[in-house]
């Protein structure tokens, strides 16, 4: 597990919170999400990742129930980037078959 991650859920677990996830993202990314009741936990985890440098942080708020999302965005530098679409049809038209298998077949 990456370094900030863990450095994240170590701090988050000082505080009164509901449950911690960690996931990646569809362009790679790694995500921490944190939930919460408790606002002095958001504020200071908050700015634990501003101490960090992470590279995107982003608090959401359910009102109806007062509960708080905190997803701290870590890039993660050993996976591969998406590929655009350009890029991918020039991939399968160079590594296309010379010959449909199923033309003419009956």
């Amino acid at each position: 597990m990456q370094t900030e991650r863990k450095k994240i859920i170590q701090y988050a677990l000082d505080f009164d919170i509901e449950d911690i996830n960690t996931y990646a993202g569809y362009k790679g990314d790694l995500i921490v999400k944190i939930t919460t009741k408790d606002i002095h936990a958001v504020a200071s985890i908050r700015h634990f990742t501003d101490e960090l440098e992470i590279k995107e942080v982003v608090v959401k708020q359910n009102p109806h129930i007062e509960e708080y999302e905190i997803f701290c965005v870590t890039p993660d530098k050993e996976v591969y980037h998406l590929k655009t679409e350009d890029t991918m049809n020039e991939i399968h038209s160079k590594h296309a078959p010379k010959k449909d298998i199923w033309s003419g077949s009956k």
